[in-house]
């Protein structure tokens, strides 16, 4: 059952699922940011042992992960697929014994502008070009640019992510990544660990936490689990040059609900060309229940070009490839610029271990990307807190 957002049915986190740090001994241990790397971290370091307060600086809960459900459909900050088998799933499954809704874009109803579905159904000698693109990562072809770019949020993704989209790995969330934020949320709040949102943090030095309202308090440990810009500003004293090669890579989205369903039975629609897709989430995902379309479309940005550039080639690009859906809408949100992911030279957790901070984040050097990767850099933060004890 899900109520204000969290999910009631959590169980208590099984001790046998995080490691206790060595030496033992519990710490106090401040989290930035409550969002999918901030929950993620809260939840290792808790089971650890430690005790963990998160601050959250806007009002709600989850980061980038929340999202406003209307008429049944949940917006957020765009399209972002769940690895079925990522870290942020195992951990989900681990503290929920609520099943998660999780349907996956079929490849042989994905389009691909001008080369046809992804795995063409009556077409043979196509369906064996495009399957030998993929299995061979062939870069320039159409295709492989096309899934590599939805795999990738906007950045051609050409590893794990992409082959979990051939194979149908890749999935809509039914209950919305909201849903994923509140169960992890409400696992905290079961076990008294403190979340404060509209608590902004303006300096951290020496295990001294500092409040845009003035209050101050002690941490022998605090975790960077916020975003790449707050703690640039966090790390501005510290270590200026830490996060210096590391860029964001930023889309434009637009998502729609409608009367009419535009693409027809299709799941989507790919153009590599533009570095655009569009996905009817009402046709992959059946549990939103809805009776017209749910149009989600990003746009990559191309370099020179402004957000509101960008948001206008986007619309254009539904225009040709959903014909008719501006005069449909029920509701609808655009965002002319969204940070998608980041990339560059990514520093690791414990990078500034020895000045009592840990750092979580999709800008973490992890092996994963996206969500996963705010999850993954969460346990490798909240399970070695002794790392950076002072």
């Amino acid at each position: 059952m899900m109520e204000g957002g969290r999910d009631t049915t959590s169980k208590h986190l099984p001790t046998t699922f995080w490691v206790t740090p060595r030496g033992g001994g519990m710490a106090r241990v401040t989290v930035v940011g409550a969002g999918l790397a901030g929950l993620a971290t809260a939840l290792y370091a808790t089971t650890a042992g430690h005790h963990v307060v998160v601050l959250e600086r806007s009002e709600r809960l989850g980061g980038r992960a929340t999202s406003q459900t209307v008429d049944g459909a949940p917006f957020g900050y765009g399209l972002h697929l769940l690895l079925k088998n990522g870290p942020l799933r195992k951990l989900v499954k681990t503290i929920s014994r609520l099943p998660m809704a999780l349907a996956a874009p079929r490849n042989d109803r994905l389009l691909v502008h001008g080369q046809g579905m992804v795995r063409p159904r009556n077409d043979v000698k196509r369906a064996a070009l495009h399957r030998r693109a993929l299995r061979n990562l062939e870069r320039g072809t159409p295709v492989v640019q096309a899934t590599a770019l939805l795999a990738g949020s906007g950045l051609a993704e050409h590893g794990a992510r992409l082959t979990a989209l051939q194979k149908q790995r890749l999935c809509v969330v039914g209950e919305g990544w909201a849903g994923i934020a509140g169960r992890m949320a409400s696992a905290l709040d079961e076990v008294g660990v403190l979340m404060e949102p509209t608590c902004t943090v303006t300096s951290v030095e020496q295990g001294r936490v500092t409040l845009a309202d003035g209050r101050t308090f002690e941490s022998d440990v605090v975790v960077l689990a916020c975003g790449l810009t707050h703690a640039r500003r966090l790390l501005a004293d510290a270590n200026p040059a830490l996060l210096a090669g590391v860029e964001t890579v930023c889309v434009s989205t637009i998502d729609a609900t409608l009367r009419s369903r535009p693409l027809g039975e299709l799941h989507g629609v790919l153009d590599p060309e533009e570095q655009a897709y569009v996905l009817d989430l009402s046709n992959v995902q059946p549990r939103l229940h809805l009776e017209g379309g749910y149009l989600s479309a990003v746009m990559a940005e191309r370099e020179g070009e402004g957000a509101e550039e960008r948001l206008e080639r986007l619309e254009r690009f539904l225009d040709r490839h959903a014909p008719g859906w501006s005069g449909h809408v029920l509701h609808q949100r655009r965002q002319a610029k969204v940070v998608a992911q980041t990339t560059g030279d990514k520093p690791t957790y414990d990078a500034c271990a020895d000045l009592g901070i840990l750092l979580a984040g999709e800008w973490v050097a992890s092996e994963h990307t996206l969500a996963d990767a705010a999850a993954e850099t969460g346990r490798l933060a909240g399970q070695n807190i002794a790392k950076a004890v002072r």
